[in-house]
């Protein structure tokens, strides 16, 4: 009778740990083998698409460089908690039967100093700058003879920190197999593209640019880099490079904006910086397209004819069909939620992806930094742009009329933000009220003639524009230089912040009044978001916003449709979080090395400190003990 076919012997083989699994051959029985073939080698018996995939490779984590301490800042001492950062100091230190002259880190707890040799600094991390404190809100100081509570928290922060390893290794694990062919060295083109780039590039764009030139020319997988930077700070020509880039070599792209709005203004930007032999088009419900010629644009984009495509996550359903997807750029990636997201990853396993975003969500932050995602922070403001003047406050009608007053006297014009529509006709109500002789318009989600709305108050046919978060995005007037949030207690400080971006886009000084009703009825969790606006108002403020919200908020499910989790670095301080972090992530590929599942280990409390290397606390505490007052 004839030999079984290979295929009948193959069998589904659950992956062992570090593996994927896979179809595999059983061995081979020598007694139904010919007698005359020699038994086959297992290389030879398995074909090479049943063979057990190896382990990924090591996923490789940025050095983690801590802060430079400076006296009066807020510390985290691995044995003792948070302590108050006193300064340096040289005194007498007992070695064996003898005194011998050192250095100290003298750091202040609540009831007693301890001075830390300068060799062990690294029991030492930044907690909080000293600006950071709140007089109000104050940073509780731990006691040195309190460490059972100490070591409660920070146990508290390691199970967090074991858990968003597991969730970030096993996402690289999913991702590091995927290629896609590199883009061709950049060519004449490209540099005639360049040199269309009205201004000078900052050194910060520069090293953006290289970085995505990087991702896109000397790398086989696929690019996902975040490019961070406020309002003007260059993230659109960043994307706009990228772009051409893809199309240079074949490519289409994908431009997703949060909203109809956004996406009709990165149309014209768009059209107006590319070559005229590149299509850039636009599928919203604002490109007033009856059904034909829709159809027309979709069949077109089928064919390649279409470069660039433009618009909201509508353009990453089921019925739009691509050519030859290269690049996905996603603009103010914070404002999608996370099915969106996940929705997103899917059209794009082996796509080259780019997100710009001035304030990233906590969990983008916490991928950024632990190595899984790459960044790019843009820090540099353009040339003559001045400081927002920021000013958190309870709602006070004389302020309003005040702002609004200054505001059109010199020319300008308003935005006047509330978090709800129903709270629309109120606000319109009361101003009218207040200030009579303002020419007021509104705008939100949903009008039919919202884009001419926001035509006729960019033409100053209004002075004081009442609107919803519609404004968040997108809306670029140069003439408004004053920005009234009402109930900013609604707001997270992500939206506080691009709202405050709103403004401020020239070299005229701009202000933003961000108001809420009377403290005793807020919680303190809030009034703390608020603090933080006031205090990040500078220029380039959106990166510490992002930090601060991640201190706040927690990290969040890296897989599920949490956005904010437990608070590991709030107990700990940011930059402890993530040392702890890394070395949790080592850990957890050495035992997927050795064959140990996660799902295998149940570490807490001492074991978890002694398998993490964290178990030096008595030494750190027999060497602090040997020191005494200054």
């Amino acid at each position: 009778s004839l030999p079984r076919p290979l295929c009948a012997e193959v069998r589904w083989r659950k992956g062992e740990a570090g593996t994927r699994g896979g179809f595999a051959a059983p061995a081979p029985n020598p007694a139904a083998a010919p007698a005359a073939a020699p038994p086959p080698t297992a290389a030879s018996s398995i074909p090479s698409f049943a063979r057990p995939r190896p382990p990924p490779p090591p996923l490789r984590l940025k050095p983690m460089k801590p802060s430079k301490i400076r006296k009066g800042d807020f510390v985290v001492h691995s044995a003792y908690g948070i302590g108050l950062f006193e300064g340096v100091f040289s005194g007498l230190m007992r070695s064996g039967d003898r005194l011998v002259q050192s250095r100290f880190l003298k750091v202040r707890f609540r009831d007693a100093a301890i001075e830390v040799p300068i060799e062990l600094k690294a029991a030492l991390r930044l907690f909080k700058r000293k600006e950071e404190n709140d007089p109000l809100d104050p940073i509780t100081l731990d006691s040195s003879r309190a460490r059972r509570s100490w070591a409660k928290r920070k146990a508290r922060a390691l199970q967090d920190v074991m858990s968003v390893a597991a969730d970030l290794l096993t996402m690289y694990a999913e991702r590091v197999d995927l290629t896609r062919p590199r883009c061709a060295p950049d060519t004449p083109r490209y540099s005639e593209f360049e040199s269309g780039f009205g201004f000078e590039p900052t050194p910060d764009q520069l090293t953006c640019f290289d970085d995505i030139r990087s991702d896109m020319v000397e790398s086989d997988r696929p690019m996902d880099r975040l490019v961070c930077g406020d309002v003007g700070f260059g993230k659109t020509e960043a994307a706009m490079r990228a772009a051409f880039r893809a199309v240079d070599n074949g490519r289409q792209v994908a431009f997703l904006a949060p909203t109809t709005v956004l996406a009709a203004q990165h149309l014209v930007v768009l059209r107006k910086r590319m070559p005229a032999h590149v299509r850039v088009e636009l599928l919203s419900s604002l490109s007033k397209r009856g059904k034909t010629e829709k159809q027309e644009l979709l069949d077109d984009l089928a064919g390649g004819k279409v470069n660039i495509l433009v618009g909201t996550h509508a353009i990453l359903s089921d019925s739009v069909a691509w050519s030859n997807l290269g690049l996905l750029i996603i603009d103010e990636e914070q404002r999608f939620g996370v099915r969106q997201k996940e929705k997103m990853k899917r059209a794009a396993l082996s796509v080259d992806v780019l997100s710009l975003s001035a304030t990233p969500i906590p969990r983008t932050m916490y991928m950024c930094m632990s190595g899984l995602r790459e960044m790019s922070a843009l820090h540099t403001p353009p040339i003559g742009r001045v400081p927002i003047v920021t000013m958190v406050m309870q709602r006070e009608a004389a302020a309003v009329r005040e702002a609004i007053e200054a505001e059109v006297a010199r020319g300008g014009q308003v935005f006047y933000v509330v978090p709800r529509v129903e709270y629309v006709d109120r606000e319109i109500a009361f101003l009218r009220e207040l200030v009579p002789d303002v020419r007021l318009s509104f705008a939100f989600g949903g009008l039919k003639d919202l884009e001419q709305r926001i035509v006729d108050f960019t033409l100053r046919h209004s002075d004081v524009m009442i609107a919803t978060t519609i404004m968040e995005n997108g809306i670029d007037i140069p003439n408004v230089n004053t920005i009234i949030v009402q109930d900013t207690q609604l707001f997270g400080l992500g939206q506080l912040h691009q709202l405050r971006g709103r403004v401020g886009r020239s070299n005229v000084q701009a202000y933003a009044l961000l108001m809420h009703p009377e403290p005793s009825t807020l919680q303190p969790s809030t009034l703390h978001r608020l603090k933080v606006m006031q205090r990040e108002a500078g220029l380039g403020a959106g990166h510490a916003l992002a930090k601060a919200d991640l201190e706040l908020r927690g990290a969040g499910n890296v897989f599920g449709t949490e956005q904010k989790g437990s608070f590991g670095a709030k107990e700990v301080g940011t930059e402890m979080y993530f040392a702890v972090l890394q070395r949790a992530m080592v850990y957890l590929q050495q035992q997927r090395e050795a064959g140990v599942s996660t799902d295998q280990l149940h570490l807490q409390g001492d074991d978890l400190m002694q398998a993490l290397g964290l178990a030096d606390d008595t030494a750190l505490l027999d060497m602090s003990n040997q020191i005494g007052e200054q």
